[in-house]
Parts: structure tokens; sequence; C-alpha cells
């Protein structure tokens, strides 16, 4: 009798087992075909958060684990945000703007959106934060280390031009939106592809903040810069610069040289 009893706690456990884990890979399957088919989000919150930050992980559409590598854009939203939950990134952010405005075969890209508590963006972290980023999902994502871009708006567009300064060779180009940096940073930047945008229009952030550093750098006969002035633009132009599909076709040109590499591993 009590080997019966045994043989049906081991055979009941068993068919749980299955039925729990036969659950697990049919929830995992359907959420890997809504990502497929529509694109997804994942809200990813730090137990540290005084080391590290909270951020949004988005996949486009089309995207599975087994495909070829993807480029990663990394997302420096502004200080409006500061201080706030994570998921209002969900509403402003680069993968918000593009869905659903650019073509899909255009828009390949995985986008990690980081919130910081601070008022600006500390190029330190913000490398950190893509190193343990890299580290900890290397075996999980496919990403293509040498198509990795920055960008940001306002506060994010101040960050994403000092950080390429402070580490010209980790980024393929960077696109900042509304921000600006020191002309005398020019020369730090030479090796980076950088697409600027700025309203013309802008009361928060002045136009030149953006403008003297792109006229430094072109006096320094920099290799591959742009600078788009939104004419009549305010201060809120996320909508504007990152809906435009020449955007994503110009950064899917660019990859990190062998300058670069050559500069990060002497």
């Amino acid at each position: 009798m009590k080997q019966k009893k045994q043989h049906y706690l081991h055979l009941r456990s068993w068919v749980i087992f299955w039925i729990v884990g036969g659950g697990l890979i049919l929830f995992r399957l359907g959420y890997d075909l809504k990502t497929y088919m529509f694109g997804s989000t994942i809200v990813i919150r730090q137990i540290t958060p005084q080391q590290q930050y909270d951020y949004l992980l988005h996949f486009p559409r089309g995207y599975h684990d087994f495909g070829k590598p993807r480029p990663l854009i990394i997302f420096l939203h502004g200080a409006g945000e500061v201080k706030k939950d994570v998921r209002v990134l969900k509403n402003l952010d680069i993968f918000h703007c593009a869905n659903g405005n650019v073509p899909v075969k255009d828009f390949p890209f995985i986008v990690a959106s980081p919130i910081t508590p601070n008022h600006g963006w500390e190029p330190k972290r913000v490398v950190a934060f893509l190193d343990d980023f890299l580290k900890e999902n290397r075996l999980r994502y496919h990403i293509d280390p040498n198509r990795i871009y920055l960008t940001g708006f306002s506060m994010g567009g101040f960050g994403t031009f000092h950080t390429a300064c402070e580490y010209p060779d980790r980024f393929a180009a960077i696109v900042p939106l509304a921000g600006g940096c020191e002309p005398e940073n020019a020369t730090k930047l030479q090796t980076v592809p950088t697409w600027a945008f700025h309203g013309d229009a802008d009361e928060v952030v002045a136009y030149e903040n953006t403008e003297k550093i792109i006229n430094a750098m072109k006096e320094l006969n920099h290799p591959n810069v742009r600078f788009t002035t939104l004419h009549d633009a305010g201060h809120g132009i996320p909508h504007l610069a990152y809906t435009q599909p020449e955007l994503y076709l110009w950064l899917l040109k660019q990859r990190k040289t062998q300058r670069q590499d050559e500069r990060a591993n002497p």
C-alpha cells in the first residue's frame, strides 16, 4: 500500500512538472510570436538602483532570438523624466516615435532606454550601463557589437555629445537632439559619425548650442557629420526627428571603424 502511494505521488509530481513546464513553454512561444508580429517591451528594474539604471528594453517587429545580429540603440531622455517611473518612457523614447511611423524593414533595432534619478547624464555611468547590458544579455540577445548607437533628447542630447566625447570608440554613431556641446570638444568627435537635430525656435535649449559644435566639427573636416535644422520648431522635436526613415537608413550604414577599434584596444 505504501509503495502504491509513493508511486502515485511520484506520478503526480511528474504530471505537475510537465503541466508547469508545458505552460511555460507555451507562454514563451506566445511571447516570441507576439514579439515577432508586433514587437514588445520589457521593463527592467535594477536591484541596486544607486549603481545602475532601470530601463525599458524594446524589441522590433520581426525580432527573434536566433536571427542575425541586431543593431542596438541607447536612448537618453530629457530632464522632464528625471526621478519618474521608467514606464513613462514608453510614450516618448525613440522606439515610441518610430513605431508605426517608420517601415519595419528600416527599423531592425533593439532599443534600451534607461532612466536616471539625477539631473544630467554621467558619461562614465552611461558606458557602465552599456557594458553591464551587453554582459548580462550576450548569451540571450544577438547584438551586433559594431552597430551600437547613442541618441538622446535635450538633457539626453547633451549627454549624447558628452558621452561620445569621453568614449568616442564605443559608438558607431550618435544622434543628439536639442542638446549641445562645447566647440573645443570637436576634436574628440573626429571618428564619431554624427547627425544632430535642433529646432531654430527652441526657447528651452538655444539652437546655437548645437550649431556651434557642429560648425566646429565641420571646420576640422569631420568626415561624417550632419545637422538638420527644424525650421520654426520649438523644443519638443523627437516626433519630428525620430519619425524620419532616412535617419535609420543612415544609422544602419554606420559601423565601428578599424581606427576606433585600434584606439579602444591599443
